[in-house]
């Protein structure tokens, strides 16, 4: 669906935020908006890298798996960020397939608008080489604690890496701020879902969290810091 020039959402997309009244106007001439189901596929890997996103409600989520179904990456997109950062400016394909992971709202642009627009505003475009640069640290940290030969460590790593991400303060717990379910954290620290689920079981014995639906209330974050120092 094509959007109107009145588009008050995107104020709130820091990515956007360097972009001049002129070139969010342009931006705004080839926006579109469409809505997705939970579950629903936004594109895979291969596909060509024909549109940017801009998640305005929902979540999203980002993997790549070989042919032998074994996870070989895993992200999350929380509203009001864009996706996907990998290949930009780069690469005609996407790296990684995108899926729905509640029902979404997002805005999309054709990349080679996007690109074109960024590109002559420089301090966009550090910003955009500044996120790169932060995701590229967070995966780094991951792939460190994956390797770790230690299951319970790489679980509670793994929790303090969402934590970081998606972790919003209430009261003197946090919330992550993310569905999740014990499945998805076995992904996320290369183990099985038995294990994760034996983990976090001692995990709320011990008080340090509780897991309501789908979402994980951190209740000693002093405790899971201590696991990435």
């Amino acid at each position: 669906m094509k959007l109107k020039n009145s588009v008050d959402d995107l104020s709130r997309f820091k990515i956007l935020s360097y972009l001049t009244e002129e070139e969010i106007q342009a931006f705004k001439n080839h926006l579109f908006q469409r809505t997705y189901k939970k579950n629903q596929l936004l594109f895979t890997v291969g596909d060509p890298r024909e549109r940017i996103y801009l998640l305005s409600t929902g979540y999203v989520k980002l993997e790549r798996t070989n042919t032998d179904a074994t996870m070989l990456y895993l992200d999350y997109v929380k509203p009001h960020d864009l996706f996907p950062y990998g290949g930009m400016f780069k690469d005609p394909y996407y790296h990684y397939s995108a899926y729905a992971l509640t029902d979404i709202v997002v805005y999309y642009i054709p990349t080679k608008i996007f690109e074109d627009i960024v590109q002559t505003n420089k301090d966009q475009l550090l910003y955009i080489v500044y996120r790169l640069s932060r995701i590229l640290e967070l995966h780094e940290k991951r792939l460190q604690t994956i390797t770790t030969s230690n299951v319970k460590d790489r679980v509670e790593q793994s929790i303090t890496y969402l934590v970081e991400d998606f972790g919003i303060q209430m009261g003197n717990d946090i919330v992550i701020d993310v569905p999740m379910t014990i499945t998805e954290i076995a992904k996320i620290s290369g183990t099985s879902r038995e294990t994760a689920s034996h983990v976090f079981k001692e995990l709320r014995c011990d008080g340090l969290l509780t897991m309501e639906g789908r979402q994980i209330i951190v209740h000693d974050v002093e405790y899971f810091k201590e696991k990435v120092q």
